[in-house]
């Protein structure tokens, strides 16, 4: 697994390149720790949100994203909970 951080929006060359071979990623993990069945998450169900206060999606989903952030580091990392804070 190899992460890298690309522009989405606009969206940039790399993540044109790579977005279907995210997409599979991300669907597999859906489908494993999630049990979703195989015809879910659509590729329209993925949403990309700015990483910006300004932005009123991701003020809106911020928390969401954090809670999940946290849980991920603590389970996988072995992080504790002051680790894993909104700052992180």
């Amino acid at each position: 697994l190899k992460v890298r951080v690309v522009r989405s929006s606009p969206p940039s060359s790399q993540f044109k390149a790579t977005f279907q071979e995210s997409y599979q990623v991300y669907k597999r993990y859906q489908m494993v720790i999630h049990k979703d069945p195989p015809d879910k998450p659509t590729i329209n169900q993925v949403r990309l949100v700015p990483v910006s206060f300004e932005d009123p999606q991701f003020k809106s989903s911020f928390n969401q994203s954090a809670t999940l952030f946290a849980k991920y580091q603590m389970s996988i990392h072995k992080d504790t909970p002051s680790d894993c804070g909104e700052n992180e």
